[in-house]
This record gives structure tokens, sequence and C-alpha cells, in this order.
């Protein structure tokens, strides 16, 4: 599935220009390490991989693991970057790949793009929930039959992240009879939900991961005040003001 994003649906305040403000986005993901999603043949091959460097007039960027998409890329006239900066969606286009070696090992390089997109597709703060014991969100119909569980990735008062792994059942747009989730053992979510976007994030052995975001409708104001206390506690916790415990 190929971003949709293009120039009529996206406000002239979103691009960036100036070839220092992209080398610095640029270099914010490679000092990140941020996961990037290249998409080429129309959008009906893609890989993850990593920024390596950003010169004046080149992006270097890693190899895929696949051995036949390193050789489809160069055939491709161009390309498409997405990655995030802080829940901050980045993307940008590129020209035909080019591979050449790079610190000893091959990479692949385009030129540096002329202008980088950044969206911010969330109106509330949204915050990275914990892997190591990801809390599970439950979709269920509109008359209860349960669809399916996932982990929650991410969270803000007006949506939530999810990933899978092969593609899921729904569809963008699509309205969810009931979602349920978890915060603590006193918090939880319960309401309808819509499907805001479907992307996929790269390959694993076991198949497609895709990171699915929903948007809340018509969510309690108590239960809004409560995700809007539970997302401070683990921003204090992460700067180590709460002891470093993780919500029970």
């Amino acid at each position: 599935m190929l971003p949709s994003l293009s120039d009529d649906e996206i406000e002239d305040r979103y691009f960036l220009r100036g070839r220092m403000e992209i080398l610095s986005v640029l270099n914010e993901l490679i000092l990140r390490r941020e996961p990037v999603t290249v998409y080429f043949n129309g959008g009906r091959d893609f890989f993850q991989t990593t920024l390596l460097e950003a010169r004046p007039e080149a992006l270097i960027f890693d190899l895929s693991g696949d051995a036949f998409i390193n050789k489809r890329l160069p055939a491709s006239s161009s390309c498409i970057f997405v990655s995030s900066i802080n829940g901050i969606r980045v993307q940008f286009a590129g020209s035909q790949a080019g591979r050449f070696s790079w610190g000893g090992s091959d990479a692949f390089w385009v030129p540096l793009p002329e202008r980088v997109v950044r969206v911010q597709r969330r109106e509330s703060y949204r915050i990275l929930l914990p892997v190591a014991k990801p809390l599970m969100v439950k979709l269920f119909t509109g008359d209860g039959g349960a669809l399916e569980e996932w982990p929650a990735h991410d969270l803000s008062v007006g949506g939530l992240g999810f990933s899978t792994v092969g593609a899921p059942r729904l569809e963008v747009e699509q309205e969810i009879g009931r979602l349920k989730l978890a915060l603590t053992a006193q918090i939880f979510i319960d309401c309808a939900t819509q499907v805001r976007h479907i992307t996929p994030m790269g390959e694993r052995p076991d198949g497609v991961r895709y990171r699915i975001g929903v948007s809340f409708i018509d969510l309690a104001p108590a239960t809004a005040v409560a995700i809007q206390r539970f997302i401070t506690r683990i921003e204090h916790q992460r700067r180590g003001q709460d002891g470093g415990r993780m919500p029970g």
C-alpha cells in the first residue's frame, strides 16, 4: 500500500525546502536509528532500512536483507521514504537509487531530496507504550463478536495504534463497534472506533508487520481525563520522577 500524501492534501507549511533543514531532519533520523520504509515500483515493493549518512549532495541508506529486493530497487526510477520522529510522519521522494561501497560494505544512495514533508497527523500528544509487557487492545463487532486482540503501540486522547503480523481484516475508514483496552486495573477504554490508517512496516520471518491507527468515537470525558493522567504518569516515570515503575 503506497502512502497517499500529495501536494494538494498537505498545507504548504509542512514542506521543508532548505538544504540545512532537510539535512537536520535526516541526521535526526540517523541519530535515532529510526526505521525507514522505502516504497518503490509504484508502491508494489517495499522494505525497511536505516539511513546511514546524509551528505549535501546525497542520502545513503542500508541494503535490504532480501537479495531480490536489492536487485529490484536500482531498476525503479523512483522511490518514497517514510518514517517518523516523535509521532510526526516524515516523508520524501527519491530518484533512482544507486548501489556503491560505503565503509567497506555495500549500500544504496539517492540524491539529497529537494524537500521533506513533516505531517502531524494527531491533534493530541501521543506516547509510545511499553513493548516488554504490551497492553492488548481488543476489537469487537457491533453485535459483540470478537474480531481479534493485538498489542497496542502508542496512545493519545484521540486514539491509539497497534501492530499486527500479517494483513489485518480491517479497512481504512471502517468503523468498529467496540474497542476495549485496560490501561491499569482501574483505567479502561471502552468505546467505538474508526480505522484511520493501515501501514506496512516491513517483512519478518512470520510475515509482513502492519501498523494500524484508530481514532476513538464518542469517548467519555472521564475516560479522556483518565487517559491524559495515564500519559502524564508514563512520562514522569520515563524521566525518573516516579520511581521508574510502570502502572499495573
